[in-house]
């Protein structure tokens, strides 16, 4: 097994207490020690930024993008490397490692290449001897706080559109996986990005992270997590005396709909890779199987069918489907959650025990999961899956609306009429017909309605970057 000490020596370096980074699928594997940053420390870090975001926001933009773009391609070029930590650190497969590290390199070049063309545009004036035009430019410190799930690529989707826009940034990932973050900012630097710009700190939400949030130098947050620490975060930025921009990514409960018409076997691969693929610790994981009753006993034969060569195990072993889930207490709530499921009247049709060693557990299948029920209502961030069943199509869509969340919400089907009226019924910031729940394009826009977010700005896509900087009106007269 691998030590990644001197990586942790270099970037995860706090002045407060320590803690160990160890594998999921070997918690006895400590791959290192980490020491964790302090309130003290979080200051210093805004600090830090404070003190080089003018410079950094100073730089050509196009000059900002071929650093991005240069750390892509290094990370690319590590891109086994980085993958191998990932599943280690985190508990993923290997291919979803990979996978997960293959967009974080496109990421990064992604807005790499777009901060070529970040700038204003030209406006027509009533007066012949006015030009109008705008400017964009960054906002100074943001702050990006990110979870464990996706070690790499969500801090990409943040960092790389904060960077390409100017700012400099205070970043905070999880800490269960500090390690996946460093070895990013060791590219960064190796790219060419100026010490300073972007600061690290490994800490406690409540001690660190609302320290970087409360700071008066930090004038946007993007952060993705739970819905209870979103809106923590919200009131912290509410006591602020000036305005703070708010960028939240939060939980989800997350629909697929099979119409009495489906491709049933299509849909039993997609409701599997969609509620047990990353072990079902995805926001937009399918959590519910909402199934019209003439397809339901089709569907169930063909679901139950795929899980028999369903494997769960160490993430890096060969021929392995499902890592383990990230830690202990994760764990204890998976199985808290199956055993809410069956006290409250599901049908336990697959799954629903532990597979030791490690912190693995079996693809877990309810039936006869009605709305009132913790494991339909609530996001269990695991791999369990709750099938209901409509008798009507306007009654499947009901019950996919029916819980507080909006992530994304699926059909599939080969009725036109019904695909159509549920994209524009269900409410959700992503529909998918036919494709699973899981599953997002960079160069699209991402974000959640009702409880899932907060309203506000858009992640991924070109419009990401309208959320880390602002613009200038300029009246030129001549």
């Amino acid at each position: 097994m691998r030590s990644y000490q001197e990586l942790a020596d270099r970037w995860v370096r706090g002045s407060g207490g320590s803690l160990n980074d160890v594998d999921p699928a070997d918690p006895d594997h400590v791959m290192a020690r980490v020491r964790l940053s302090t309130k003290e420390d979080a200051r210093a870090a805004v600090e830090a930024a404070r003190s080089k975001s003018a410079g950094w926001g100073g730089i050509p933009p196009p000059r900002r993008g071929g650093i991005l773009m240069k750390a892509g391609e290094l990370m690319e070029s590590a891109a086994e490397e980085l993958s191998e930590l990932l599943t280690y650190e985190e508990g993923k497969t290997l291919p979803e490692s990979r996978a997960e590290v293959a967009r974080t390199c496109a990421l990064f070049k992604f807005y790499g290449a777009i901060a070529y063309k970040f700038g204003g545009v030209a406006l027509p004036s009533s007066d012949p001897n006015t030009r109008i035009f705008t400017a964009k430019v960054p906002l100074g410190v943001v702050a990006v706080i990110t979870p464990w799930n996706f070690p790499a690529s969500i801090p990409a989707w943040k960092l790389a559109p904060a960077l390409a826009a100017g700012n400099a940034v205070v970043f905070k990932p999880a800490t269960k996986t500090p390690l996946t973050g460093a070895k990013m900012l060791e590219a960064l630097e190796k790219a060419g990005l100026p010490p300073g710009v972007l600061n690290m700190v490994v800490g406690r939400g409540g001690e660190v992270g609302d320290t970087i949030v409360a700071h008066e130098a930090v004038r946007a947050v993007s952060l993705t997590g739970s819905t209870a620490v979103g809106a923590h975060v919200g009131k912290v930025l509410a006591s602020k005396d000036e305005m703070t921009r708010m960028q939240l990514e939060l939980g989800g409960k997350n629909a697929l709909v099979v119409d009495s018409d489906a491709d049933l076997a299509l849909a039993a691969d997609l409701a599997v890779r969609g509620a047990f693929g990353l072990t079902g610790q995805s926001c937009t994981a399918t959590s519910r199987l909402i199934v019209l009753e003439k397809a339901a006993g089709g569907l169930k034969e063909r679901l139950l069918e795929r899980l028999k060569a369903w494997k769960a195990g160490p993430g890096t072993q060969p021929g392995v489907n499902m890592g383990p889930v990230v830690d202990p207490d994760q764990y204890r709530k998976d199985l808290d959650y199956i055993e809410s499921g069956k006290s409250e009247g599901g049908k336990l049709i697959h799954g629903g025990g532990a597979t030791p060693p490690g912190l693995l557990i079996e693809p877990t299948v309810f039936d006869a999961i009605s709305p009132g029920m913790r494991i339909f209502d609530e996001e269990v961030f695991g791999p369990v899956l709750s099938l209901t069943e409509a008798a009507t199509f306007d009654e499947a869509l009901e019950l996919v609306n029916s819980v507080g969340y909006g992530h994304t919400a699926g059909i599939v089907s080969n009725d036109n009429r019904r695909i159509n009226q549920f994209i524009d019924g269900a409410q959700a910031g992503v529909v998918k017909v036919n494709k699973p729940t899981v599953g997002l394009e960079l160069q699209a826009p991402f974000g959640g309605l009702k409880k899932s977010g907060a309203g506000t700005w858009k992640e991924m896509g070109e419009g990401a970057l309208e959320f880390y900087s602002t613009e200038k009106t300029v009246y030129l007269g001549y």
